[in-house]
């Protein structure tokens, strides 16, 4: 009998590896396939494992705070890692908080969700037998498209364990489509329903479909699944390649697995493992390898509870047996006689198999044969009944499943040929890129020539304009010079005694020589303003008063042409502001002076407003000339503010005028940030508004003393003066004889020289009050003996004012980095000659009581 052992081992292996052997054909390809997808998720499983399913609990926290069919999909994929994994406590907690949200929210579909969940746990624990297909229908049929998809992974399953296999692929086929256009937010779904339906394959012997599908749910969520879910496809993808003989690659996976659960800690997923290591140890027929597997899982095994420790308890009472234990074999049998019905189900025939080899390890080969023969027969006859009561079932499902790959097949080959046509068109692109970037690099050189010749181009403008500036600064110097001249003896001759002819003679040179000079102040401002060089410099000022004060200069103009000229202020008068008051003085004459020149009877009224802007703080100035003059046509209206432009050659024949006040005015209130507007009929008058914004000044600024009145200025002005001695720097002996006739009168002794190092000797030689320094002379010009006599700390308090043609901004500031304290322009005007003369002996009578005071304080 002893004989008939190893027959009756053969035996039994040829059965055992019969299927194995049958599908290598097959196999091969499949080797092919697990190879490229250990390659492909191999690397990315790698990494830290989550305390205590934290990346679920995180992911759950995080889809709270979202909102519709985002949160919906998030909430769905916590629910069912935890169900899946029979988490009970983490996935009833869930059901509760899901719950909740949704009574807070109002939110009817994620009450569904909670309620489908629920079932689908039932399914997941008691089996097909705890849902009906009406409860089922609710939730596919009657809850929304979502709600529908989410349930249609658990219809396959309830499908699939009802042994409706074909309705399970046809279902699985429809539903895989309906995902794939869901698009990106189901891919999550997608996953779990090839990995569903790849049970029910495996259930009807299609292993090789079966992984397929393990596969492909593995590539859809890989970066994005959870811990758990990855180390549960890693189980199912070794499991299934150790059932079609690929033991190497169901190794590979295994130990892939064994690290991730290892790094958990957790007991179940570890319990998992063992199973897994114990089942390929039994396909690689190696039952010591199968109890080295199972060495720590007593406990589990004392009592099994579920599916997986009862087929754990069978492999190590299978393995027991063929070692030669058949005393823990039989009592491994014994347990699993006690195991609860719904742990798993009965295994008869792999029951005789196990006492067939008990039997054997007791020496009883007579009973060990016949329980073999036992376990054959059953065997086939459990096979053909399973065939004749499957065989339709399972034909139906290959078939859908076939038709499934045809239409993916077709939807390959379409993809195939719509890459084929992209290398074509991606071949064209690349002609048409290599065009482009042969163009482009011409186009290159191109922009490299153009932008030479730009610079170049640029430079002989900027060249030119420096000329241009160069040119007005110095015909503006040698035009000032003999004006000055001509202004200055006219204004000494309207101080003596004339007759009228005489009188109206010195006038008409007076303004002849004053609109000269308007002319010539135009066009050097217009050719900063064009340069660029014309900087706005706001300073704390009073705008009411200074406006006044404007405006009541032009009064005798205005009584002289009977005309009404009057000055208003709309609403309430504006705190003190920050603003240009030279700028602004200059656009309101501008206007102003047009007005009257335009203006035959009436009046022309100038009206100041200012509102505070709410969002910058800052103070609106609207400004308002108008007059009931000639008017203008809207032809004359479209040309107005271009620069020597005038209404027509009538208008300068009777009027005159350069063209560049309006220009002027327009460019300096938008460098003011404001702007210029006119309205105008012909006949009835003109309205002339400027707007510009201006800061508040701070209250340390705006508390300064107001400016005195100008008559009485006047007055201290000239009872300064009189008794000074006054040093005279100019090499123009017109220049020195002007300024002799404007301050002789008021009691001044003057002392004439005619260049810089003069002057130095006759300051060393005498004591002067003043001096009225030219700037450019021989020998040595203003700026340095200036320099010199700062740097002497004698005359470091002695009052200097330039007296100097040169007016362009630089030029002034120039003379007052050079230590000048004031400067005045020729021509000289005598009235703000007298001005500045009286305001810096004050500063300097300041200066020296200062001085006196803090000597005196340090002797004492």
């Amino acid at each position: 009998m002893k004989r008939i052992l190893p027959l009756l081992l053969a035996l039994v292996a040829l059965a055992g590896f019969a299927p194995a052997r049958a599908a290598s054909p097959e196999i091969g390809g499949q080797a092919q396939k697990l190879q490229t997808l250990y390659r492909e998720i191999g690397v990315q499983r790698a990494g830290p494992a989550p305390h205590a399913n934290e990346d679920v609990e995180r992911a759950g926290r995080r889809a709270l705070r979202q909102r519709g069919d985002t949160r919906l999909y998030a909430l769905w994929r916590v629910l069912y890692a935890y169900k899946s994994n029979h988490v009970d406590q983490a996935f009833k907690d869930w059901v509760a908080t899901v719950r909740a949200t949704a009574r807070a929210d109002d939110d009817a579909e994620l009450t569904t969700l909670a309620e489908m969940m629920e079932a689908a746990y039932e399914l997941e624990t008691r089996g097909p037998s705890g849902v009906d297909d009406a409860r089922w229908a609710r939730f596919l049929e009657g809850s929304g498209r979502e709600i529908g998809l989410m349930a249609g992974v658990e219809r396959i399953r309830l499908l699939a364990r009802s042994g409706r296999w074909t309705q399970a692929s046809q279902f699985a086929g429809e539903l895989f489509e309906d995902l794939e256009e869901r698009g990106s937010i189901a891919r999550p779904l997608l996953a779990e329903a090839h990995q569903v339906h790849s049970y029910t394959l495996s259930e009807i012997g299609d292993k090789d479909g079966a992984l397929d599908h393990m596969a492909e749910a593995a590539r859809l969520d890989e970066r994005d699944a959870f811990y758990m879910r990855k180390i549960e496809r890693l189980y199912d993808i070794a499991y299934t390649a150790a059932e079609l003989g690929e033991i190497q690659a169901a190794e590979q996976f295994a130990d892939m697995h064994h690290r991730m659960s290892e790094a958990t800690g957790d007991e179940d997923l570890l319990t998992w493992d063992q199973d897994l290591c114990a089942m390929i140890a039994d396909a690689r027929d190696d039952p010591r390898a199968v109890l080295r597997c199972l060495a720590d899982a007593g406990s589990a095994l004392a009592a099994p509870r579920d599916r997986v420790s009862v087929s754990m308890l069978r492999l190590r009472a299978k393995a027991l047996a063929r070692t030669g234990y058949a005393a823990r074999a039989r009592a491994d049998l014994a347990v699993l006689d006690q195991a609860p019905p719904r742990a798993a189900r009965p295994d008869p025939i792999g029951r005789l198999l196990v006492e067939a080899y008990i039997a054997n390890a007791e020496g009883r080969g007579k009973d060990a044969f016949a329980l073999f023969d036992r376990w054959r027969a059953t065997h086939a006859r459990e096979a053909s009944a399973t065939q004749a009561a499957t065989a339709a079932q399972i034909s139906s499902a290959l078939e859908a499943e076939l038709r499934a790959k045809r239409s993916e097949s077709r939807r390959l080959t379409a993809e195939v040929e719509l890459t084929r046509r992209l290398v074509q068109a991606t071949g064209v692109i690349a002609a048409l890129m290599a065009l482009l970037v042969a163009g482009g690099v011409a186009w290159a050189l191109y922009m490299r020539r153009a932008q030479a010749n730009l610079k170049d181009a640029r430079g002989r403008a900027e060249a030119a304009s420096d000329a241009k500036s160069s040119f007005l600064a110095v015909m503006s110097h040698e035009l000032r010079t003999p004006l000055n001249g001509m202004l200055g003896m006219a204004q000494a001759l309207r101080a003596d005694e004339l007759g009228a002819g005489q009188r109206e003679q010195v006038d008409l040179l007076i303004d002849s020589g004053e609109t000269l000079l308007v002319l010539l102040n135009d066009i050097l401002d217009l050719s900063k303003i064009e340069a660029g060089k014309l900087e706005i410099a706001p300073t704390a000022g009073d705008l009411v008063q200074s406006l006044g004060r404007l405006v009541n200069g032009f009064q005798p103009t205005a009584r002289e042409k009977g005309i009404v000229l009057s000055f208003n202020v709309d609403g309430d008068p504006p705190p003190c502001l920050m603003f240009d008051v030279v700028r602004v003085r200059q656009c309101v004459a501008n206007l102003v002076s047009n007005a009257l020149k335009f203006t035959s009877e009436g009046r022309v009224e100038v009206t100041l407003s200012c509102a505070l802007e709410p969002n910058s703080g800052r103070q609106s100035v609207r400004l308002t000339v108008s007059d009931t003059g000639i008017g203008m046509s809207s032809a004359t209206l479209d040309k107005l503010f271009g620069a020597f432009t005038q209404a027509d050659a009538s208008t300068t024949r009777n009027y005159g005028g350069s063209g560049l006040g309006l220009n002027i005015t327009r460019r300096l209130a938008e460098l003011m940030g404001g702007s210029v507007n006119v309205r105008s009929r012909e006949g009835e008058g003109s309205l002339f508004t400027l707007r510009f914004m201006a800061d508040v000044a701070e209250a340390s600024v705006a508390a300064a003393p107001a400016e005195a009145p100008a008559a009485a200025f006047e007055l201290d002005a000239l009872a300064s003066l009189g008794g000074r001695r006054v040093l005279v720097v100019d090499d123009h002996p017109v220049n020195r004889r002007v300024i002799r006739l404007f301050l002789e009168p008021f009691g001044c002794e003057l002392v004439e020289v005619e260049n810089g190092q003069e002057a130095l000797a006759a300051v060393e030689a005498e004591a002067f009050d003043i001096v009225l320094m030219d700037v450019n002379m021989p020998v040595m010009d203003g700026l340095e003996a200036t320099r010199r006599l700062r740097a002497d700390p004698r005359w470091r308090t002695l009052p200097i004012v330039a007296l100097t043609a040169d007016v362009m901004s630089t030029q002034i500031r120039t003379c007052l980095e050079a230590g000048m304290d004031a400067h005045v322009a020729k021509p000289i005007d005598m009235r703000n000659l007298l001005t500045i003369l009286a305001q810096v002996v004050v500063a300097a009578q300041g200066r020296t009581s200062a001085r006196a005071r803090k000597m005196q304080a340090a002797r004492a």
